[in-house]
């Protein structure tokens, strides 16, 4: 209905503007150009054959090698008509931003930091195992991959969160927390951060992690850490302290070491956090343009200082983990985002072959 009415207005000039001209898939594309030129893409189902199939009809490495092809032709062929701004390119005195990966992938602009790399060991690896077993096991093995892959997600972080929302004893806590060779990453990190006084985000999608951690997190640093996520409100004509305006703005005004746990879904757009020069993608998004975008919350006009992002990644000691296959897929779907003008989405098939494992 928005492309109907779109198409149907009467302008002598039509101009569009967007962040993501992919944001599902290259019909979005398409979609746009036929409603700002029309014809230039040719019909849909043209479109479709001459573009679309030929990445559909390959797998593996041949597909992101047919994608880039894709994406050079659609560049050829639109030429002019798009003009693509990146901020990296277009402003200036921003400072850098380097990222820090616990993998050596040897993807431009990323650092390997081998403090970022744990393997997991006892009950996390035992816990992480029987996971991949239960799958193995499944005779319906495509109902249970997509849950079990969140399953392998959270377990990276902890095996039990359960339990450590409900432990009571501050020392047990800890000591259980320490089990996750990610948490401990995490906090030996968040203390070098808090030996330069400075602040940090620390990203999350799961509403569990995000509670679990900030607990942790007051209880290890003895600060205040609040979440961020989609219940928290935008505003409050009260000006309530605990609006997401209130809570950037109290993060943002305290001087020193400071902690927020925010979800990167509702960090995508409309917030400027530049007090923060830190960020943790503890738990990541299966698409490459949504951790981006919740980077560029301390990546933008008004920062000052160099932005450090940290991506920890957990091992396992036999096989290609979960963090390792995801961070293959993630790397290899952004280093094609020039070519085809926006990087897609991990789906579960493309992480099907960690369940063959034990």
């Amino acid at each position: 209905m928005v492309t109907r009415a779109a198409k149907g207005l009467k302008a002598e000039l039509r101009l569009l503007a967007t962040g993501t001209p992919v944001e599902n898939s290259l019909k979005d594309f398409w979609c746009l150009f036929d409603t700002a030129v029309p014809g230039l893409l040719g019909s849909w189902k043209n479109f479709r054959g001459t573009y679309i199939k030929p990445i559909l009809s390959t797998e593996g490495n041949e597909q992101f090698e047919s994608k880039r092809k894709v994406g050079n032709q659609l560049r050829d062929k639109v030429g002019t008509y798009m003009l693509r701004r990146v901020k990296e390119d277009e402003l200036e005195g921003l400072p850098r931003k380097i990222t820090w990966k616990g993998v050596n992938d040897n993807s431009p602009n990323i650092e390997y930091e081998a403090s970022m790399m744990s393997t997991m060991s006892g009950a996390q690896l035992s816990a992480y195992n029987a996971v991949i077993e239960t799958v193995n096991k499944a005779e319906n093995k495509q109902g249970v991959v997509l849950p079990s892959l969140n399953h392998l997600r959270t377990i990276s972080i902890h095996y039990d969160l359960a339990m450590l929302e409900h432990v009571t004893d501050k020392k047990v806590l800890l000591k259980q927390a320490y089990q996750s060779q990610k948490i401990q990453q995490v906090f030996t990190l968040l203390k070098l951060i808090k030996q330069r006084q400075e602040k940090v985000i620390i990203f999350s999608i799961s509403k569990q992690i995000q509670r679990v951690l900030a607990l942790l997190l007051r209880v290890e640093f003895d600060v205040m850490v609040d979440v961020v996520n989609g219940d928290t409100k935008a505003v409050s004509t009260k000006g309530s302290a605990d609006t997401r305006k209130g809570i950037i703005d109290r993060f943002q005004s305290e001087p020193g070491f400071g902690v927020i746990v925010m979800s990167p879904i509702a960090a995508g757009v409309g917030l400027t956090i530049t007090a923060a020069n830190n960020v943790i993608h503890l738990e990541r998004h299966w698409n490459p343009a949504k951790e981006e975008q919740a980077t560029d919350r301390v990546y933008r006009i008004g920062q000052e200082k160099d932005v450090n992002v940290y991506i920890p990644i957990t091992l396992h000691p036999e096989v290609a983990s979960f963090d390792l296959q995801l961070n293959m897929l993630l790397s290899n779907k952004t280093d094609l985002s020039d070519a085809i003008v926006a990087p897609n989405v991990v789906q579960a098939e493309d992480m099907q072959s960690l369940f063959s494992i034990v």
